[in-house]
């Protein structure tokens, strides 16, 4: 399921995306913005998918007989090289603003500078993601706002790697242990935030969908096998597309907005194939409408990293010959910004990732793939 995997991936940081931009669309799009506004919900979507990833991740691993510290090195380097740069990006980004702006209007106004607005333990807490430790509420956002409010979800993903790291270095008592931890949180559900607001207990329902849908698949449970007939097969893609919208309403409860979207992947797994016929296709135009959502899906980490600041640069740019009430002027703004964070994947995240990661990512988007 890599074709579909990466697809849902880019669509996820995609809507994070129009999320943190939506004023754009306040006036040009009333559709847009309303749509916009539910984009927080990306995140559950990151959770679910990452609890599929290393699921098999975790499995290979065990399979191998590979030390648990190889799972937690590769981790390490997908998360913090990329994370530790895209704070780099984020500090120069009000300087370099500023430096347009002086090249138009011979004026430089010196920006604000955000490194002195942390402590140097802070800024320790920070680099490291356990600043979420030190939460006094339930938005945990608000740890990382002085740089970038992105970052929380990162230390949130950080301590489910830990966790399953930990299960592994129990080898043969990893599934009971993933179990626990899966059934912990569920009952954390009805606990107070309170107890630990930044511990990733409250996050793990999302992620543990991922989990059993991996399972799921890994013990050939596809719905193809259970839905033989195709109007049973419409049925429930109807079904599971009207839960998924459903769900979307009641967004203060992202646990059913994650396993609406957790079955929803499930019931229509079955279009890998024809997304791989796709790829295999001669006709380039059907290729070419495919092929951009995957681009953006494998590079989908560092749009996620960057979009919030360094928007700000096409949109200088759009507002020369586009009035904000055009919804071009919104749409170009993400367009530009997402073939800006290109480079940052190709050159930073790109290096940092496991070997069988950039395989996996050069079949997406140069090869065709089957995976069942």
């Amino acid at each position: 399921m890599i074709l579909l995997l990466e697809l849902a991936r880019g669509l996820a940081a995609l809507w994070v995306f129009f999320f943190h931009v939506k004023p754009l669309f306040e006036t040009s799009s009333p559709f847009i913005y309303s749509l916009s506004s539910f984009g927080s919900l990306g995140v559950p979507m990151f959770f679910v998918i990452s609890g599929y990833v290393i699921t098999f991740s975790a499995e290979s691993n065990l399979k191998n007989k590979k030390s648990p510290f190889v799972f937690l090195k590769a981790r390490f380097l997908r998360i913090y090289p990329a994370f530790w740069a895209s704070v780099l990006v984020v500090l120069a980004t009000p300087y370099i603003i500023e430096l347009i702006s002086f090249l138009k209007t011979g004026y430089y106004l010196l920006p604000e500078n955000l490194l002195v607005k942390l402590s140097y333990v802070e800024w320790s807490n920070f680099l490291m993601l356990s600043k979420v430790f030190w939460a006094t509420s339930h938005n945990l956002q608000t740890e990382f706002n002085t740089i970038n409010s992105v970052y929380w979800t990162l230390a949130i993903e950080f301590q489910f790697y830990l966790v399953v790291f930990t299960a592994l270095c129990f080898k043969k008592y990893y599934i009971h242990i993933i179990t626990f931890v899966s059934t912990a949180s569920l009952l954390a559900m009805f606990a107070p935030e309170e107890i630990n607001y930044g511990l990733f207990i409250h996050y793990w329902p999302s992620f543990s969908v991922g989990v059993v849908l991996a399972y799921f698949h890994r013990n050939k449970v596809w719905s193809n096998l259970l839905l033989t007939n195709r109007v049973t097969q419409i049925i429930a893609v109807l079904a599971t597309t009207g839960l998924l919208l459903s769900s979307v309403v009641l967004s203060d409860h992202r646990i059913v907005f994650a396993v609406s979207f957790g079955v929803f992947l499930w019931v229509i797994s079955d279009i890998e194939k024809l997304m791989d016929r796709i790829k295999k296709s001669e006709k380039k135009y059907l290729f070419w409408l495919l092929e951009p959502w995957l681009i953006l899906g494998t590079m989908s980490y560092s749009v996620y990293l960057l979009h919030g600041k360094i928007y700000q640069l096409p949109e200088m740019f759009v507002r020369q010959f586009l009035d904000s009430s055009n919804v071009f002027y919104g749409l170009l703004t993400i367009l530009f910004t997402l073939l800006l964070c290109y480079p940052f994947y190709f050159y930073i995240e790109k290096k940092f990732l496991s070997k069988n990661y950039k395989l996996l990512q050069k079949k997406v988007v140069t090869k065709s793939t089957t995976e069942k």
